[in-house]
């Protein structure tokens, strides 16, 4: 057969593979669960003023030298009551003395001072203080969160894709070269009389 017009109707879907060439535009749209590790080094700088209060009560050993230089002015009376022995035409003889001798006179004083004991010292206060440090902090955790995810992803397909095509309609096809073999069991010859015999066909089947 050649060029020979024929209407087929497919009773069963056709099973077929089909390849996508440009990648599809994929709507997501929902909450995916992650875990994130983070393992880093923390930097931070701090600076921050403080007022902590400080309670003490104690002991506290003291061992230093006080260096003393001042000049001590004195105004007085300085009271005499004694005995005095004094020579008189070869013979010593004991006098009593008695009064107030009147002293106006400064006196300098450069001395050091040794101190080596111990102070009760308690005090109960606030102390201001400056924190001015960098915080070397390491954080290694893991992370879980539930992340919103909403937009448009264009993924490209790589692999063939199962497809059932279901054909409804006629299909007109066209044989353009083809071999038709029908047995011979088949085929069946008529043999028409002339005149009015045309009724009254017979009929040979050739086996």
């Amino acid at each position: 057969m050649k060029n020979q017009a024929v209407a087929i109707d497919l009773q069963e879907p056709l099973q077929v593979q089909v390849k996508v060439k440009d990648a599809l535009n994929v709507d997501v749209k929902g909450r995916v669960n992650a875990n994130i590790p983070i393992n880093e080094k923390l930097n931070i700088p701090l600076t921050q003023t403080l007022t902590p209060r400080v309670y003490f009560d104690n002991m506290v050993p003291i061992s230093t030298v006080i260096p003393v230089k001042e000049t001590l002015k004195v105004d007085q009376s300085l009271p005499i009551d004694t005995k005095v022995q004094v020579r008189v035409l070869g013979k010593d003889i004991t006098l009593p003395l008695k009064g107030n001798i009147p002293l106006q006179l400064d006196v300098p004083i450069d001395i050091q001072v040794p101190l080596d004991q111990k102070v009760h010292l308690k005090f109960d206060a606030p102390v201001k203080t400056v924190l001015k440090e960098n915080l070397h902090i390491p954080l290694n955790a893991q992370l879980k969160t539930n992340i919103p995810i909403q937009g448009s992803l264009n993924v490209p397909v790589k692999t063939a894709l199962n497809a059932s095509v279901d054909v409804k309609n006629t299909l007109p096809v066209k044989i353009e070269h083809g071999e038709l073999k029908i047995p011979l069991s088949s085929m069946s010859l008529n043999r028409v009389k002339s005149g009015e015999d045309h009724s009254s066909p017979v009929q040979n089947q050739t086996k």
